[in-house]
């Protein structure tokens, strides 16, 4: 069933920690992504996709070109690839980039599966985006039902619309298999962009665009998720980071970015 409307106040919170926590640096990191602190905090890598449509893990295209993986690698930097699978190197990796449009649900549930584990049972909230042509109505299949005013009970953490969301409840079982809308032909599941339980106790962040996730909590809970992450069986790829890892294209400074798009001998070169 589609997940229960709960509204902005349960998210208002998250607006003021963001307000009041000391963030000196013009850069994004892990701990300016999630509202307030918290004891430890991982990366979760979205995987990359190869031509024949498979996931990819960043481990394993680093061990293909040398490069290294590491908590504020860049997958431009890894792969020598950009957001748009351009070559940028004669060795770059031969397939797509991470999709941006959150955490794969596979990932997503073996995360929840490990959450689960390790915190009580709990009403949980989660948050989308308001933007999403699914969530919006302009999609051909399932909407986000909603009257006018659940409509205009938006949360708003940032400027120009791209930190809006609608805030809904639920528990570990709707993380690990978010529906948000369903029809007699579809229904529409994806990652939520936030999601908290009601203690506050670990949160989970996706920028939007972005291919890779945050979380943060004890430090027991992210020992777990590291943990899980290790071994030919892991359901995601993640990574212990520290709260002021720069998370943007300058934060790689172990894998170089090629400065310049490989050009073919003789093209776009004049005299």
């Amino acid at each position: 069933m589609p997940l229960t409307f709960a509204g902005s106040a349960a998210g208002a919170w998250i607006a003021d920690a963001r307000s009041s926590a000391a963030h000196p640096e013009e850069h994004p990191t892990a701990a300016s992504q999630l509202p307030g602190a918290f004891e430890a905090y991982a990366r979760l890598f979205h995987p990359a996709v190869d031509f024949d449509g498979r996931p990819v893990r960043w481990a394993a295209i680093a061990a293909a070109r040398s490069a290294r993986l590491h908590p504020a690698a860049q997958f431009a930097n890894l792969a020598a690839i950009d957001e748009s699978g351009f070559a940028l190197a004669e060795d770059a990796w031969e397939g797509d980039p991470p999709r941006t449009d959150g955490l794969p649900l596979g990932d997503l549930a073996g995360l929840a599966d490990v959450i689960a584990a390790q915190t009580r049972a709990q009403r949980v909230y989660l948050a989308l985006w308001t933007g999403y042509a699914f969530a919006a109505g302009e999609n051909d299949g399932a909407k986000v039902a909603l009257t006018r005013a659940e409509r205009e009970d938006v949360l708003t953490l940032g400027d120009g619309g791209y930190q809006d969301y609608w805030v809904f409840s639920g528990t570990l079982a709707d993380v690990r298999n978010p529906v948000w809308a369903e029809s007699e032909r579809s229904s529409e599941r994806r990652a939520p962009d936030m999601a908290w339980p009601e203690d506050r106790s670990w949160f989970i962040s996706t920028e939007l665009y972005e291919d890779s996730t945050v979380i943060g909590g004890s430090a027991g809970l992210i020992a777990a998720v590291v943990a899980a992450a290790t071994g030919d069986d892991a359901r995601f790829e993640a990574l212990a980071v520290d709260p002021a890892t720069r998370l943007d294209e300058h934060g790689d400074t172990l894998n170089a970015l090629p400065e310049l798009p490989l050009v073919a001998e003789g093209e776009g070169l004049e005299d």
